[in-house]
């Protein structure tokens, strides 16, 4: 129903809710558990056979506990704000990259709530956790480049993921894959100019 709204992904199905008429999704997996592979690069998330309930944030990056409470090193959700599902629109997608100077934040934060910008702009908002800090930009490539290759980039190949994940998917949730724009603040747009260099 409208107050339940449900779509599908490439890795099963997201239930919401709605938020004065605009479809909330929170906390979907973009990748799976960097727990288990910690400064390396990200692999997309294990599927799900049941309607996966998307109602509530995941967890950010470890960080200062002032920043945030639900913190875990399985962080690589994103949320997604729509005006609609599947209705054959191609809305503009906005990519939020939250601040916080590559050590702290999240995308959960509720000042980054998307339903006013869906409102005002008939767009679909995506804002996204990946890893920060240690976890994210420390470099250890001289101690094993087998597999820590790829260290003191890994939060940037969580965005690229996620990225990759809006390309995949963002079609059942009213938005135009080919349509999508970047943006963010501080930290976040220090990210952005990264992944264009």
């Amino acid at each position: 129903n409208n107050e339940s709204p449900v779509t599908t992904t490439k890795y099963g199905q997201v239930r919401g809710y709605a938020d004065n008429g605009i479809n909330v999704f929170k906390g979907i997996p973009y990748g799976g558990d960097t727990a288990l592979r910690r400064f390396q690069s990200p692999l997309p998330p294990q599927p799900w056979t049941d309607v996966r309930n998307t109602t509530e944030f995941g967890a950010s990056s470890p960080q200062s506990a002032r920043r945030a409470e639900n913190m875990s090193e399985d962080c690589l959700v994103l949320n997604v704000f729509t005006p609609a599902l599947n209705d054959g629109k191609k809305r503009p997608v906005m990519f939020y990259i939250h601040g916080g100077a590559y050590s702290g934040g999240s995308g959960s934060s509720p000042l980054y709530d998307g339903v006013h910008l869906c409102k005002r702009g008939d767009v679909v908002v995506v804002s996204v956790n990946h890893r920060l800090n240690a976890f994210g930009y420390l470099y250890l490539t001289p101690f094993n480049e087998t597999e820590f290759g790829d260290s003191g980039n890994v939060g940037q190949l969580d965005l690229i993921l996620a990225l990759n994940w809006v390309k995949e998917n963002i079609k059942s949730f009213g938005g135009d894959p080919d349509c999508v724009m970047v943006f963010g603040q501080s930290g976040g747009g220090a990210k952005i100019a990264t992944m264009m260099a």
